[in-house]
């Protein structure tokens, strides 16, 4: 395994991984260093990951980061068992195959030279690529913070001003239509600049998605609540005026005391004229107001009147029509009924005649059951015959098919074995190949070779005991087949032989229940026999599967995740005293 780790170290230090020289094997690795490694391997498998090669301190973000990795493993296809423990406490069997699996995903030089554009549009996509992953990975300012880059158009120089827009919209007349398509201005043509183009596009968007509809009474109020706005406007311009006027008039007064009481009569009496008029108008508005609010009540009456006569009128229809069906089902049975009757009266004038043929008709139908009868049996015979041999037939095929799937699971389980024959000859190879450098050179090499030899002798001899035990288990394999073969076969006879007699005989009904018995209490003995090979093969998984469990190193990797625990209570404390103290 040693060979195994110094290709890992040496193709990890190629991509940049920080390995200092004293690290030999996997074993020497700490969390920060296999972070990175496995880090720098996805940078590069997939580029615009976004992981940092840094561990952070706090517990939660490491445990955030090692299930990130463990996802995007995951997803390239890696099939064992990994999470965020994998990296956080690993062993060196599950880093061994974590770093195989990248190494053997990283692109080589040739993929490199073969996937490189080429095209005019493939260099542009892939710069278009780079400049928007280069913007995405930097972080988040204001507009105003930026001098440079793409981030810093989001800013303008330009006010936002709007336009009201004349955009089609659905559910009008064919006048409407018209007018869309013949006389409405374009968008563009609407707007007096570019610069509220827009702008005016957005905020009309925006009282599409956002404004309620309205009926006519909240239209009339509005309109109403808008004309009382522009009338008290109005009334206090008019007052402004007047109060001027006033004004200017006791002024004249003051000045010109030397006038005749005639020409004050005369003044007064322009004021009075001049004030005058704009009373007049608001009387007419309040006029126009008060009409216009009674055309509302008066609308509102209707509308309320005929959606009350409309309610009725609904009601009486669907009343109309349950009773229009019901009368529809009286009138189909009556008709019935009348042809029933009709029938029977047309045969009353000559009704012994009638019994006669009547009888003569059921003497007929019967005695066509009865031929019907017999021609049943005589198909049905041979059709039971038939059926009983196609069960026969599919039950010793059901008997072979099932003697196959044993032998499937039974290659399945030997082939299991052998690949981990395979799996722990290659790790002893690969062990010995490690040990090979390290033995002394000066050891005589003809006892290796005669040790080697020896080895190999020992290594046939073992091949040919297994092979021996491979052919007596395949022909016992045969024989239990044939045997249970016959075992059906004869059973299938026998219940059949004795069934016959079973109907007349009383000991043969007997015989028939022991047969039966017999025959559920053997197949439960081979299902015990089955389910004891089983437990014993599981008993061996469990016992490898504790060999490796034991080879890992769980005490160590226990004391770590103590320690990340404490680390974690501690932080959780903290933080909760911060709360604490804030709330406070």
């Amino acid at each position: 395994m040693e060979e195994v780790d110094n290709i890992i170290i040496h193709s990890l230090r190629q991509i940049g991984c920080d390995i200092e020289e004293d690290v030999t094997n996997l074993s020497g690795f700490n969390t920060e260093l296999v972070v990175e490694a496995a880090v720098r391997c996805l940078d590069i498998i997939r580029p615009g990951l976004g992981v940092s090669t840094i561990v952070p301190a706090n517990m939660a973000a490491r445990f955030r980061l090692g299930a990130t990795l463990a996802q995007a493993c995951s997803e390239l296809g890696y099939r064992g068992d990994i999470g965020y423990q994998t990296f956080l406490y690993s062993s060196e069997v599950d880093l061994r195959r974590l770093f195989m699996f990248l190494i053997e995903k990283l692109p080589k030089e040739s993929d490199k030279t073969l996937n490189e554009p080429t095209s005019r549009v493939a260099l542009l996509e892939r710069q278009i690529a780079d400049a928007v992953s280069r913007d995405l990975s930097a972080p988040w300012l204001p507009h105003y913070c930026h001098k440079r880059g793409s981030r810093n158009k989001g800013s303008t120089d330009h006010h936002f001003k709007t336009v009201d827009l004349d955009i089609p919209s659905q559910g009008k007349g064919e006048d409407y239509q018209d007018y869309y398509v013949n006389y409405q201005k374009a968008v563009t043509e609407q707007v007096p600049d570019e610069k509220y183009l827009i702008p005016s596009l957005v905020t009309r968007n925006a009282k599409l998605l956002h404004c309620a509809p309205t009926n006519i009474i909240e239209r009339l109020d509005w309109l109403h609540a808008q004309r009382l706005n522009e009338t008290a406007a109005d009334i206090i311009q008019s007052e402004i005026e007047i109060q001027s006027r006033f004004a200017l008039n006791q002024r004249l007064q003051f000045s010109e005391l030397a006038d005749t009481k005639n020409e004050e009569k005369g003044l007064t009496a322009q004021s009075i004229s001049e004030v005058s008029t704009p009373l007049s108008r608001e009387e007419k508005r309040e006029i126009k107001i008060d009409k216009i609010k009674s055309e509302c009540e008066n609308l509102r009456s209707d509308l309320d009147e005929l959606q009350i006569s409309v309610k009725q009128l609904t009601t009486k229809l669907s009343q109309v029509s349950v009773m229009l069906s019901t009368e529809e089902k009286e009138l189909e049975h009556s008709e019935e009924r009348r042809k029933i009757k009709a029938r029977t009266y047309d045969l009353l004038p000559e009704g012994e005649e009638n019994i006669k043929k009547l009888e003569a008709l059921i003497e007929a139908g019967a005695n066509k059951l009865a031929n019907l009868a017999v021609q049943w049996e005589r198909h049905r015979r041979p059709l039971i015959e038939r059926y009983r041999d196609e069960r026969a037939k599919y039950s010793t095929k059901a008997s072979a098919s099932r003697k196959k799937v044993d032998e499937l699971k039974l290659l399945r389980e030997k082939e299991k074995e052998l690949l981990e024959e395979s799996r722990s000859k290659d790790q002893q190879c690969a062990q010995l190949l490690a040990e090979i450098p390290k033995l002394p050179k000066e050891v005589n090499r003809s006892a290796y070779t005669q040790r080697i030899l020896e080895i190999i002798n020992n290594v046939r001899k073992q091949r040919g005991e297994i092979d021996k035990v491979l052919a007596d288990t395949r022909g016992i394999q045969k024989e239990i087949n044939t045997l249970t073969g016959r075992l059906e076969r004869s059973f299938t006879v026998a219940d059949e032989l004795i069934f016959k007699d079973a109907k007349t005989n009383d000991a043969s009904r007997k015989a028939y229940k022991l047969l039966a018995t017999l025959h559920s209490d053997c197949g439960e003995l081979v299902t015990l026999v089955e389910e004891t090979g089983a437990t014993v093969r599981e008993i061996r998984d469990l016992e490898e599967q504790i060999d490796s469990e034991s080879a890992k190193n769980v005490g160590a990797n226990l004391e770590r995740i103590t320690a990340d625990l404490k680390q974690m209570q501690q932080e959780t404390a903290t933080l909760t005293a911060q709360l604490q103290s804030k709330n406070s």
